[in-house]
């Protein structure tokens, strides 16, 4: 029994530690007493443990448990709950316990001084029993069954590296209770041994918290027993075996969602922390080069890393940026274009550059420190654009480092099939002579995506609209989509190929609110639903979509999964403010997948756009129209076909020849990949200049990675993809990965 328990709770700390949120914004610790307890907890609290998050740089809240609606209370905002209470009376105690279940649940961590303090309901009925009681510390590594007694210790041993003093005296006697450790996590740091030679763990600290027995917090002459500096600190910023960062300075929506799609762990604070060895680098927003804090300099000095994200003093016109090949992989003698006026901080002597300007400029650079270094990186250029090259920045520069990647790209094809009008335009006119928009599209636009389809090996969704009225109210019809014959040809014909369908709505209205009623849009989603059945076949399931404007709101992801339950991807733009415009997931079924390329040309825009997006997730999501000819705002160089169509076929060559290890997919496959990316995070760990990755068993393979190692080095578990030298594309084939130097 005890076997499968142990196999429940070793799963448990892996789900925890893979669905937990992998950041903190400026969290605090919560400290907990009894008002009824005439100052015990209180004094305790606020003389011993207060003052170490204090030099923690920890904010905490000091309430009296008794004198709030604990269950229903907000602990989003803590990351740390701290507990001093003497009886084990508490009111409403197996919500309190539940309330702190779901605290652990979702990433937090809970110290217990002394007693749980909630073994008995203030009520005189419906007490807590070991159910509701281990069902906090068994989260904690930790089981508890009730043995309460006072003993002689007969020896107490402590922790050598927790303890807070070379000699302790323990004569009297004191209270003992058996906690059993159950998670090889979990660790004893006091152990008494009895006259009767039972041996009893009185203070415990894990992963996830600990427990300690105010009868070995003091000695007999009132001495703190442990280090609580170190174990609090220990619970705060982890074991140096996790890649994790450091963000000191004010929240920065860029930066933390550029963390964010690295799936790697960072804590941000207002001021710098005093423990910085755990960090493999910090990174200070709005901070001042050169370096002048003493804890900032010894990291530095002993091989840390530190990134200042800052103005500088000189404000420059940059045409555009170049980024050494060390930082990433770029094709031969490109430039991202740029054509903006940043502020910029001129180098010291010696300072090693890794992204300049064919002005001449050094934009971001590095200059070593002892065995560190100091990077600098413009402030200007935290975008939203370029929050990957930041993190290409700081994860190129570094001894080791592994960054989980997506790994998929898909090619989305906008309004096709499409109605046509028949009409003749000037700019197809010019240069096909005598044909209507309909035969563009079905002649030549068809034929031409066809032949780079074969070229190039890739699979497109195509997204029909079947209208461009403005109809917001019945009646609806299928008019324009019956003009000509080719729409429906062509969507037989894709039903017969490797191509995916995808849906693009009724007309080229938004899916929200502010434009539809729920009536209205609920009643034109079921009409498009019978159109779709009546016109491609009961086989025929939707799991792409693509919304209009690449506009959506909640209100219409709500009524198309109604209408359409198996759509399982929603395309919107990278570029958007106002819509859903980050990759996510809604409902727990939806991914938002903001397509970071499109149209035909400029092609050093399109490089730009797609590279940008391969650094920050190892994906890029690419759309275009069959109309994009004719269209102002998408061709205003008023190029021809032939033109755009050997850009377009140029940027896919250059994205094939540099970056080949990218899988193509539909846009519902690239869909569940990037659904298993963020929902199955990988547990990533390091050692002495190793890294291990770990997937929980029925987590999906193969996982991919950018990995940087200094030196030779062993993979077991995964084989390399590609490789660029200094940066390796690693494939994940079992649910251990080693990289053993």
């Amino acid at each position: 029994m005890l076997r499968i328990f142990k196999k429940w709770f070793f799963a448990f700390i892996i789900i925890f530690l893979t669905l937990m949120e992998f950041s903190s914004i400026e969290a605090k610790a919560l400290l907990l007493y009894k008002g009824s307890e005439r100052g015990y907890g209180y004094n305790i609290l606020v003389k011993y443990f207060a003052p170490v998050l204090k030099e923690l740089i920890e904010s905490y809240d000091v309430i009296d448990v008794e004198g709030v609606d604990f269950s229903n209370m907000d602990l989003q905002q803590y990351n740390l709950i701290i507990t001093c209470y003497y009886s084990p009376q508490m009111r409403e105690a197996k919500k309190y316990l539940e309330k702190l279940t779901h605290f652990l649940i979702n990433g937090g961590k809970i110290l217990i001084v002394n007693n749980l303090g909630a073994s008995i309901d203030t009520s005189g009925s419906n007490h807590p029993g070991l159910a509701e009681i281990n069902s906090v510390y068994n989260l904690l590594g930790i089981s508890y069954t009730f043995s309460w007694k006072k003993v002689k210790p007969l020896s107490v041993n402590i922790d050598n590296e927790y303890t807070a003093a070379k000699s302790f005296k323990f004569e009297n006697l004191r209270d003992v209770e058996r906690f059993k450790m159950i998670s090889p996590y979990a660790k004893s740091l006091i152990k008494i041994t009895t006259e009767d030679g039972n041996t009893y763990d009185m203070a415990i600290l894990s992963n996830l918290g600990g427990l300690i027995s105010y009868s070995y917090l003091f000695d007999d002459e009132g001495k703190v027993t442990l280090n609580l500096y170190l174990m609090i600190s220990k619970l705060l910023f982890g074991e140096n075996d996790t890649f994790s960062f450091l963000v000191v300075g004010q929240d920065n929506p860029d930066l933390r969602k550029a963390l964010d799609y690295t799936l790697l762990s960072y804590d941000w604070k207002s001021a710098v922390v005093p423990v910085l060895s755990v960090y493999d680098a910090v990174i200070l927003v709005n901070g001042v080069f050169p370096v002048s804090d003493s804890r900032l300099l010894e990291y530095i000095t002993n091989g840390g890393t530190v990134v200042i994200i800052s103005n500088g003093d000189v404000r420059k016109y940059i045409p555009d940026l170049i980024v050494d090949n060390n930082v990433f992989p770029m094709p031969k003698d490109y430039k991202l274009p740029f054509s903006k006026s940043i502020s910029i901080k001129i180098p010291p002597n010696g300072a090693i550059n890794l992204m300049t300007s064919s002005s001449q400029d050094s934009l971001v650079w590095k200059v070593k420190v002892g065995l560190g270094q100091v990077i600098f990186y413009p402030l200007d250029l935290l975008k939203k654009e370029y929050r990957g090259l930041l993190i290409q920045v700081i994860l190129s520069q570094l001894p080791i480092s592994i960054q989980p990647i997506v790994n998929s790209w898909s090619m989305f094809i906008d309004d096709f099939p499409l109605p046509a009008y028949n009409r003749k335009l000037d700019i197809i006119t010019r240069e096909f002579g005598d044909i209507t928009d309909n035969e563009f599209y079905y002649n030549v636009w068809w034929p031409s995506m066809k032949q780079l389809s074969r070229e190039f090996d890739i699979k497109y969704t195509t997204f029909l609209v079947t209208n461009y009225n403005a109809s917001v109210t019945w009646p609806f019809s299928f008019q324009e989509y019956t003009n000509t014959p080719q729409q429906l040809l062509v969507l037989k014909e894709l039903l017969n190929s490797n191509f995916e369908i995808g849906i693009h709505g009724y007309n080229h209205i938004p899916l929200t609110a502010d434009r539809w009623s729920a009536e209205q849009l609920d009643l034109v989603l079921s009409i498009l639903k019978i159109f779709l059945r009546n016109t491609l076949g009961e086989s025929y399931i939707p799991y792409s979509y693509v919304a209009p404007d690449n506009i959506i709101d909640l209100f219409g992801v709500e009524k198309l999964l109604k209408a359409f339950p198996s759509i399982k991807v929603i395309g919107t733009t990278y570029r958007g403010a106002n819509t859903l415009s980050e990759f996510e997931i809604l409902f727990d079924k939806v991914v938002v997948i903001p397509r970071t390329t499109y149209g035909y040309y400029p092609e050093d825009k399109l490089i730009a756009n797609s590279v940008l997006a391969l650094m920050s997730l190892g994906t890029y999501q690419y759309f275009l129209h069959p109309d994009d000819l004719f269209s102002k705002d998408r061709n205003p160089e008023d190029k021809t076909w032939k033109e755009m169509y050997e850009s377009l076929r140029s940027f896919l060559s250059t994205m094939k020849r540099y970056y080949p290890f990218l899988r193509n997919h539909w846009a519902s496959e690239s869909g569940d990949v990037i659904y298993t990316f963020f929902k199955e995070r990988p547990i990533i760990k390091k050692e002495s200049g190793n890294i291990s990755v770990l997937l929980p068993t029925g987590y999906h393979l193969p996982r991919y990675y950018y990995v940087r190692v200094s030196g030779p080095f062993t993979l077991y578990g995964g084989k390399i993809v590609y490789s660029y030298g200094n940066l390796i594309i690693v494939e994940q084939t079992e649910n251990k990965m080693e990289i053993r130097k």
